[in-house]
């Protein structure tokens, strides 16, 4: 386990910033509740539905689930080929958790932290808020999922030990104050697909935190006094998975930047330029200016500008209602009086609007263009969905009178329509074919 030293600088502002942004939307998004009632992200497993910024998906929506990780995707290849690995910096919950636990352990320890010399009291102390930030962190994970004002009803009245998110949220409490307590770096360089993933991502022209080695090299010593690298070893201290840097791109640097502060403090005690900071390798090599448009990430930006008009058409084009519709297996058409067929049809109908809405059914004969009786038990077949309801009935469908030629084609194609009463111009067609009995 490393503990690196504390450093301050440009770059240490600039991560605070965005750490606590990162840290306040996290611990905030689950408890905004938008004006219609539906949360401002959600992912309900139990109801089946995600609620995403006003928007309401379900699972059947496969293609905008397609979508959405094709842009996750290709964002992180576009990102990581142009500014390297700034996720793992500056948005990694690792990176921001193992921050915070370091800033906690040298607020109770001071100078000890870290050290076999530190009290037992001042220790079990940093662990035990440890524990509490784990637990905080972990509740607000479980309530992307769950309703953190039905948990913290639970938790006021003592009940919520008998449900299962408890111990879920007990599990990543766990998980989260051995990992970002104790495993700590090791999670970085060893175990996170992300670090080879992003690495593998980057060329020589991706924007990272380098080593200046055409200046710093040879680095000096009692004998050589060439290089501007004074051996300091600064950059190794206070970096948080213990690489040095001058050994060039690692799959342990998750470009943290604490190193470019470090050497920045240090070259200016010699007036002279930071070795390390923000650049590209062919930037130190050649001295010229960042190539930011180059063939690899043209293709990213192109491929990931296609998705994102691909997804933009699909959410707009998208219904506001589901309707899976399927004949009762158990109960086959029959033939009436009149040459009339009566069907039994099984009806699964969901509002995913972010608003009440109210629902009219009707059916139709598609080969000849008859309207189709249509019996589903409500008043003129009207009826109200709030946003995210489901409704599953049997609806019982009656032919007009057919011909013996309609009759011996043995099936007739129908469709099932739903329209909503308020705007007519939203409607959702499901079609189906029902067998046709022989007398």
């Amino acid at each position: 386990m490393i503990i690196s030293r504390p450093q301050s600088g440009k770059v240490r502002t600039r991560r605070n910033f965005v750490m606590s942004f990162l840290v306040g939307l996290f611990l905030a998004a689950p408890w905004v509740v938008l004006p219609e009632g539906s949360p401002l992200i959600r992912l309900d497993i139990p109801k089946r539905m995600f609620h995403l910024f006003g928007g309401l998906f379900i699972p059947q929506e496969g293609l905008i689930l397609w979508f959405f990780l094709l842009t996750m995707g290709l964002s992180l290849f576009f990102f990581t080929s142009v500014i390297g690995r700034v996720w793992c910096g500056w948005g990694c919950p690792q990176t921001i958790y193992t921050d915070l636990f370091d800033r906690i352990g040298r607020f109770v320890l001071d100078s000890k932290y870290g050290k076999k010399d530190a009290s037992i009291i001042g220790k079990y102390t940093v662990y035990f808020l440890w524990i509490v930030v784990s637990f905080i962190a972990s509740f607000h994970w479980i309530a992307y999922f769950i309703s953190p004002y039905e948990m913290l009803a639970d938790y006021i009245n003592l009940s919520a030990f008998s449900t299962t998110y408890f111990y879920f949220t007990l599990f990543f409490t766990a998980a989260m104050f051995i990992d970002i307590g104790f495993i700590r770096e090791q999670f970085c360089r060893y175990a996170c697909p992300y670090a080879r993933f992003q690495t593998l991502l980057m060329d020589e022209h991706s924007w990272n935190v380098t080593y200046d080695f055409k200046r710093g090299e040879p680095r000096r010593d009692g004998k050589t006094k060439i290089g501007d690298c004074i051996a300091c070893n600064m950059c190794v201290v206070v970096c948080p998975t213990g690489i040095d840097i001058r050994d060039g791109l690692q799959v342990g640097c998750v470009a943290c930047g604490k190193c470019v502060d470090a050497c920045t403090s240090i070259m200016a005690k010699e007036n002279k330029k930071t070795l390390i900071g923000y650049f590209s390798l062919k930037q130190i090599e050649t001295g010229d200016k960042i190539k930011w448009i180059r063939p690899r990430t043209v293709i990213y930006a192109i491929l990931l500008t296609v998705v994102l008009i691909g997804a933009t058409i699909q959410l707009i084009t998208r219904s506001p209602m589901s309707m899976i519709a399927a004949s009762n297996k158990s109960m086959p058409p029959i033939l009436i009086p009149d040459n009339k067929i009566r069907a039994f049809v099984a009806l699964r109908i969901q509002n995913i609007a972010p608003v009440e809405k109210e629902f009219q059914l009707s059916a139709f004969d598609t080969r000849h263009g008859k309207e189709i009786l249509i019996r589903s038990g409500e008043e003129n077949n009207q009826f109200k969905l709030g946003s995210g309801e489901i409704k599953s009935f049997s609806v019982v469908l009656e032919t007009q009178s057919l011909t013996e030629q309609e009759l011996n084609e043995g099936y007739l194609p129908g469709s099932i329509v739903l329209k909503n009463t308020e705007d007519p111009d939203e409607t959702l067609e499901k079609k189906l074919s029902l067998s046709l009995p022989r007398k």
